[in-house]
C-alpha cells in the first residue's frame, strides 16, 4: 500500500483492491469539546454544530472528551453535552472520554467517584441500542451479543455501506490502568480491557465474513504517547494500550484491506501510519480538540483506490489557521 499527504491535510491512499460494492459516502468526526467556560465554549460549539448540519455527513463520530478534566463533571454539564450531541442532524455515534469519568475524582472537576460517573455516562447516553443524534441510527451492541459482556453498552458496531464501524471504550489518563490513591483503577481496567479486546477481534471477524470493503476503529485515547514505541511498533509492558493495541495490529493485518483509526485526546490534527511494517493497511487520523475547535471530514470509497479522503471542517467562530 502507497500513502500520501496531498494538499489541506487530504490522505490519500492508493493500491488498495476491494470485492465490496459501496457507494461513496462522507461523515465526520470530533472530539475533546467543547473546553472552558460555557459562555465562549458554547456558542463556538453551536457554530461548528451548525457546519457539520450544514454540510450534511450521513452520521457524526464524537470520540469523547466532552469537556475539560477540570470541567465539573456534575450531572447537569454531561446532560448538556448530550443535548448537544442530539443536536446534530443526523445520527451521532459516541464513544466515552476520560474526562467524563476517569478524571472525574480530580478536586477542580468535583471530586467524584469516577466508577458513579461511568455508571451514570452509561444510564444516560446508551440507554438503547439507538445512536444520538436528530435521526438516530441502530447499533449493534456488546452488551446486546456477547455474553458476559452486558455491562458494556457503550461499545457498538454498525454497517454502512459495505464498510463496519466499530467503537471501543479505550480512553486517555494510560486507559485509567494507573494506580488511583482513592480507588481501585486496575480493578474496572481488567474487565474493561478484556472487553474491547473480544468486542475488536469479534468484529474484525464479523467484517472478513461478509467481506466488508474497510473497517474504521473509533476510540477516544491516544494511544501513540507515552508506552508506545514506533521504531520498533511495539507498546511497552506498563501502557494500559498494550493489549488493545496489539490485538488491533493482529486482526488489522489479518484483515488486509482498508483499516481507519480515529482518536482524539491529544488535540493534534494528524495523519500518520503507527504500524508500516506489522500493519500496513491501517491509517491513524487524530482529530482536533481543545482550544482547536474544529472537526474532520472523512470521504469512504472502497471501490476505488483512493479509499479514506480525510479533510478539515473549519469552525466558522475559531479564527485559527488550519495550515
Amino acid at each position: 500500500m502507497k500513502c500520501r499527504l496531498a494538499a489541506a491535510f487530504v490522505i490519500v491512499c492508493l493500491a488498495f483492491t476491494t470485492t465490496a460494492t459501496a457507494a461513496e459516502f462522507t461523515f465526520v468526526a470530533l472530539g475533546d469539546m467543547p473546553y472552558g467556560p460555557r459562555e465562549q465554549a458554547y456558542p463556538a460549539f453551536k457554530a461548528l454544530i451548525a457546519e457539520v448540519n450544514r454540510r450534511a455527513p450521513v452520521f457524526t463520530i464524537h470520540v469523547g472528551d466532552t469537556k475539560s478534566g477540570l470541567d465539573d463533571c456534575s450531572d447537569e454539564l454531561l446532560l448538556e453535552q448530550r443535548d448537544f450531541m442530539n443536536s446534530f442532524t443526523a445520527a451521532l455515534v459516541y464513544t466515552p472520554g476520560d474526562n467524563e469519568w476517569t478524571d472525574c475524582h480530580r478536586l477542580l472537576a468535583g471530586a467524584y467517584d469516577p466508577l458513579e460517573r461511568l455508571r451514570f455516562i452509561r444510564e444516560h447516553y446508551f440507554p438503547t441500542a439507538l445512536s444520538l443524534g436528530g435521526q438516530p441510527m441502530r447499533l449493534e451492541r456488546q452488551a446486546d451479543v456477547l455474553s458476559g459482556f452486558e455491562s458494556f453498552v457503550e461499545n457498538s458496531r454498525f454497517k454502512w455501506k459495505g464498510v463496519w464501524f466499530v467503537t471501543a471504550h479505550v480512553v486517555g489518563s494510560n486507559n485509567n490502568f494507573d494506580d488511583d490513591p482513592d480507588y481501585d483503577a486496575t480493578r474496572e481496567f481488567l474487565p474493561r480491557d478484556k472487553a474491547n479486546r473480544v468486542w475488536l477481534a469479534d468484529s474484525f471477524d464479523k467484517a472478513m465474513a461478509a467481506d466488508a470493503g474497510a473497517v474504521v476503529i473509533a476510540i477516544h485515547s491516544d494511544v501513540f504517547g507515552d508506552g508506545f514505541d514506533p521504531q520498533q511498533e511495539t507498546f511497552t509492558r506498563v501502557s494500559g494500550f498494550k493489549n488493545f493495541g496489539e490485538t488491533l495490529v493482529a486482526k488489522a493485518r489479518s484483515f488486509r484491506k482498508p483499516v481507519l483509526l480515529l482518536f482524539g485526546d491529544s488535540h493534534v490534527f494528524r495523519i500518520f501510519h503507527p504500524f508500516p511494517r506489522s500493519a500496513g493497511n491501517l491509517i491513524a487520523v487524530e482529530v482536533y480538540g481543545g482550544e482547536h475547535m474544529h472537526a474532520v471530514e472523512v470521504t469512504v470509497d472502497p471501490d476505488t483506490e483512493v479509499v479514506f479522503t480525510v479533510k478539515p471542517v473549519r469552525n466558522p467562530a475559531i479564527p485559527v489557521s488550519l495550515d
